[in-house]
């Protein structure tokens, strides 16, 4: 089987090697994003019986919760913010993590977008990326990326506490729309803003130009998990599923020509096979350009892709003797590069417990107090 193509971080020479992983790890990450506030009953119907699946098939998932919609969902009103930090509590009872996420620049205390009063006067010409969280933060915005993303971990910091879920000790980022910039120099000051706010985690690798044949997310089983400048552990995913997809035997088979694709995965080799989902894919129709957007409104339907996608990958979990864990889960797995942040870093967490738990942790204002 051939292997595919290297990711930007490999092909721009900022992997400094591999990152060994005793053991087969299985990361479930959902990009928890795109909340449509007119969904909002059906979405948290749809985070408590996902929960309840996890529960029961004993599976872990690491949800990149994207801060912008959090906030504007706490900012929408107290019954709304109430139902939904419950609902993130029964994610955290069932023993997944949330991780930040972000895709451009926001406001704080609305969530709303933070407009510039004209775009750039000399844009990057070829972007390779979606215009996302790189190019919005950066040449959209001109911020000092490291200071974005500690806003970021910040927020994300505040959500948890709000919501008494845990801090994941080692934190973890995925940029919004894969976009962590479009060259070399792009990719190193990503890297180094990672790095100065925190983060010992990426998940974000990808490689090609978007919207051309060349874009593909992710690397191979096996070969997805390196170190890069900074001692930043990049975890890269090995393939995006759809959640959303009806008719079991048809996605059945999609999902396992998709782990056929990762050879050595079946060898009983050691790695991190990590899957990506999006949440808002339970109520969508169609794929690529036919996607029907918020089309699905019927709760049982919607309950039945969660169930679907549950059981297949606690079937592919015993089938392939893997372990569900979290991110956290790879300081046990391998020879961990990384020191516990110091006392005090916006962030810090054990892991194992709500924020508040832990001295370092500073208090955080609950949302209430941030409206």
């Amino acid at each position: 089987m051939s292997r595919v193509a290297r990711t930007d971080f490999e092909e721009y020479g900022l992997s400094r090697g591999p990152f060994p992983v005793s053991g087969r790890l299985l990361l479930l990450t959902v990009d928890f994003e795109a909340f449509a506030p007119e969904m909002l009953p059906l979405w948290l119907d749809a985070m408590h019986y996902w929960a309840t699946c996890a529960a029961q098939s004993r599976l872990h998932f690491c949800f990149f919760l994207a801060a912008e919609d959090a906030i504007r969902v706490l900012a929408s009103g107290k019954k709304a913010s109430r139902d939904f930090l419950a609902a993130m509590r029964r994610f955290d009872d069932a023993g997944s993590l949330f991780y930040p996420h972000n895709h451009f620049v926001f406001d704080p205390a609305t969530g709303g977008k933070r407009l510039v009063a004209q775009e750039p006067a000399n844009p990057p010409s070829n972007y390779r990326k979606r215009k996302s969280l790189f190019y919005d933060a950066v040449y959209r915005h001109g911020l000092d990326l490291g200071d974005w993303l500690t806003t970021i971990r910040t927020t994300h910091q505040m959500l948890l506490a709000d919501a008494g879920c845990r801090i994941p000790r080692w934190p973890a980022f995925r940029a919004g729309g894969w976009d962590y910039g479009s060259t070399r120099q792009d990719v190193e000051r990503y890297l180094d803003a990672l790095r100065s706010a925190g983060f010992a985690i990426d998940s974000s690798a990808c490689a090609g130009v978007f919207e051309t044949a060349t874009w593909r997310v992710g690397s191979v089983f096996g070969s997805n998990a390196f170190m890069c400048r900074r001692d930043v552990i990049e975890v890269a995913p090995c393939w995006v599923d759809d959640c959303g997809l009806d008719g079991q035997r048809l996605l059945t088979l999609r999902r396992l020509m998709a782990l056929r694709r990762h050879g050595r995965v079946w060898t009983g080799a050691p790695g991190v096979l990590v899957v990506v989902f999006h949440f808002d894919h339970l109520f969508h129709l169609g794929t690529g350009g036919a996607r029907r957007y918020f089309a699905v409104t019927d709760a049982a339907r919607v309950a039945e892709r969660i169930r679907r996608t549950c059981r297949f990958f606690s079937a592919v979990r015993h089938l392939l003797r893997l372990e569900s864990g979290t991110f956290e889960s790879l300081r046990a797995r391998s020879a961990w590069p990384m020191t516990p942040p110091a006392p005090g870093a916006p962030g810090v967490g054990d892991g194992s417990g709500p924020v508040g738990g832990d001295p370092a942790i500073q208090p955080a204002r609950s949302a209430a107090e941030r409206r």
